[in-house]
C-alpha cells in the first residue's frame, strides 16, 4: 500500500509524462496563432482577442508547528486547489485606443478562498476564520482604456520607430519596481512567483492591481513603464501593548491622509525586443527568443504607514513614506542550434522601507488554520499553517534560473525544463538574522505554454526567537492551460 502522499504525486506525474509523450510522438503541434481571435477588417487591425488560463495544483504541505487545521492538530496536509483562473478580453477597434479586461479567480482550496454564503459550510464565521472554500468569487483583475499617442510602428508604412507612447487609465497592471512585480501567471519559469515581488498585495492594491493613469513605451532599446496612482484605502492601527513594547515601534499600513504613489521601472534590452501591448512580463520562452535585459524600478507612496508615540488609543500616529526601490536582470539564451538548448535566468535585488520594522508574514493558499494552545513546543513567529515572513523593511534578493533540455530528448514537441529558485531576505525587524528558502522542480511543456505540467518542493522559513530555527516545505503538482 501507497501511505505517501508525495510518492502518490509523483507515480501521478510520472503517469502524465507518459501519456503525454505519447500524445505528442508523431510531432503534432496546435498552432494557435493570434488565438481567440474575431476579426472586424482585411488588415487585421481592428479585432477582439480572447484569452483563458486555468492553472490547478495538487501539494503536500509541511505545516508550521503547532497547527490546527479545521481545527484538529496536524503536522502536514495533502489538498488539490484552484491556484487561478483568468479571462482576458483586448478591444482594439480603432488604430489608436484599445481596452484590455482582466476577470477571474485565485486560491480556491478545501477550506479556505470561498465567500460568505458559499453554502452550508461556504461561511464558517468567526470559528473558520471567516470563510470556507466554497463559491470563489469571480471578480476583476483589471480593466484599462489606452489610448496611443506614438505608435511603436509608423501606421502608414509599418516602419519601427525609436521612441514610442501610449497612456491609460483604469486598473491597471502597469506597476513598476520590477520585471517580476507585473508578471505574467501563465508563463512563469518556476510555476509562481516568490510574493514579495508584489510588495503592496492585497493592502493598498486589488491584487496587484492599481487605479490610476500610466505611461508605457519605449525609447531606442529601453522599454518604460510609469504610473499615478490612487492606493486603496487601509486603515490599521497600532496594538496597545504594554509600556516599553517594542512592538509600539512598528509599522503598520494605514494610509487615511490619502496620498498618490507613483511607480515607474525601464528596461535596457540588449538583444530581441519584447513587444509590450500588454503589461504581462514573460517567465521564460521556451528557446523562442534571444532576451537579456537590465532594469530598475521604484515605487513610492506618501504616508502609507503609521506607527503609534505611546501606548494608549489616544496616542498621536506618526505617519511614515513607502519608498522602495530594484534592481533585476533577465535572460533567456537559446543555444545549440538545431537541438534548441536554451538558459533562463532572473535575478533581482529589492530593498524596501515601509517604516519603522513594518513585516508581513503570509502564504499562498493558507488552509482554514488556528493555532494549537496545547502544543507545548515552539511555534514559529510567522503563524500557523504555511506562513512566514514575506514582505518588510529591509532587503530581498531572490534568483532562478532554469535550463531546457533539447528537442532531440524526447524525439516530440514536448520540452523539459529543469529550474532551480533562491531567496535570501533581511528584515529590520529581526536585526542581523538572514531568512532563505530555495526550489526545485522542471516543467514539462506539452505545447509550450498553452499546455504544461509542473513538479516543485519549495521551502520556506520557520521562525523562533527572530532567526530562522529550521525550514518547512511543500511538494506541488501543476497542471496549466492557457488558449
Amino acid at each position: 500500500m501507497i501511505k505517501s502522499p508525495i510518492t502518490c504525486f509523483t507515480l501521478l506525474f510520472a503517469v502524465l509524462i507518459s501519456i503525454s509523450f505519447d500524445a505528442l510522438g508523431q510531432g503534432e503541434s496546435s498552432d494557435y496563432n493570434e488565438g481567440m481571435t474575431v476579426k472586424f477588417d482585411s488588415t487585421g487591425r481592428k479585432y477582439i482577442r480572447f484569452i483563458t488560463s486555468a492553472t490547478f495544483w495538487a501539494r503536500h504541505t509541511e505545516a508550521n508547528p503547532g497547527t490546527l487545521v479545521n481545527g484538529v492538530p496536524k503536522h502536514s496536509w495533502t489538498d488539490f486547489s484552484l491556484r487561478q483562473f483568468r479571462f482576458i478580453t483586448i478591444g482594439q477597434l480603432g488604430p489608436r485606443f484599445l481596452i484590455l479586461t482582466d476577470i477571474g479567480m485565485d486560491n480556491q482550496t478545501f477550506s479556505s478562498g470561498g465567500t460568505p454564503g458559499g453554502g452550508s459550510t461556504g461561511n464558517g464565521g468567526n470559528t473558520f476564520n471567516g470563510t470556507l472554500g466554497k463559491k470563489p468569487g469571480i471578480y476583476l483583475h483589471g480593466l484599462t482604456n489606452e489610448f496611443t499617442l506614438i505608435a511603436d510602428k509608423d501606421m502608414k508604412t509599418g516602419k519601427s520607430r525609436s521612441f514610442s507612447l501610449y497612456i491609460g487609465s483604469g486598473l491597471h497592471y502597469w506597476m513598476g519596481l520590477s520585471r517580476m512585480t507585473s508578471a505574467s501567471s501563465s508563463n512563469y519559469l518556476a510555476l509562481d512567483a516568490p510574493i514579495y515581488n508584489w510588495p503592496t498585495v492585497e493592502l493598498s492594491d486589488q491584487f496587484a492591481r492599481a487605479l490610476g493613469i500610466y505611461f508605457k513605451g519605449n525609447a531606442g532599446p529601453v522599454v518604460y513603464r510609469w504610473s499615478l496612482n490612487k492606493p486603496f484605502t487601509v486603515l490599521s492601527n497600532p496594538i496597545n501593548y504594554p509600556v516599553g513594547s517594542p512592538e509600539i515601534k512598528y509599522a503598520v499600513d494605514n494610509n487615511a491622509t490619502g496620498k498618490l504613489a507613483t511607480t515607474g521601472y525601464a528596461a535596457w534590452q540588449l538583444f530581441d525586443r519584447e513587444g509590450n501591448p500588454m503589461p504581462y512580463t514573460t517567465g521564460t520562452y521556451v528557446g523562442t527568443k534571444k532576451i537579456f535585459n537590465i532594469g530598475a524600478g521604484y515605487y513610492h507612496a506618501g504616508e502609507g504607514t503609521v506607527t503609534q508615540a505611546g501606548n494608549s488609543a489616544s496616542s498621536p500616529l506618526i505617519r511614515h513614506n513607502i519608498n522602495l526601490w530594484a534592481i533585476d536582470s533577465f535572460a533567456d539564451l537559446p543555444f545549440g542550434g538545431r537541438k534548441n538548448w536554451a538558459l533562463t535566468a532572473y535575478s533581482v535585488y529589492y530593498h524596501y522601507n515601509f517604516g519603522p520594522n513594518y513585516l508581513r508574514n503570509g502564504a499562498i493558499m493558507n488552509a482554514n488554520v488556528s493555532e494549537d494552545f496545547g502544543y507545548t513546543g515552539h511555534v514559529s513567529q510567522a503563524g500557523p499553517g504555511n506562513n512566514a515572513p514575506l514582505i518588510g523593511t529591509g532587503w530581498s534578493w531572490f534568483t532562478q534560473a532554469g535550463l531546457l533540455l533539447p528537442k532531440s530528448l524526447t524525439n516530440s514537441n514536448t520540452r523539459i525544463q529543469p529550474f532551480g529558485e533562491f531567496s535570501l531576505q533581511k528584515f529590520q525587524r529581526y536585526g542581523n538574522a538572514n531568512f532563505t528558502y530555495w526550489s526545485a522542480g522542471g516543467n514539462i511543456f506539452l505545447d509550450g505554454h498553452y499546455a504544461k505540467l509542473t513538479i516543485k518542493y519549495q521551502t520556506r522559513p520557520i521562525v523562533e526567537n527572530n532567526v530562522q530555527a529550521a525550514s518547512k516545505g511543500t511538494f506541488i503538482i501543476a497542471t496549466q492551460i492557457t488558449l
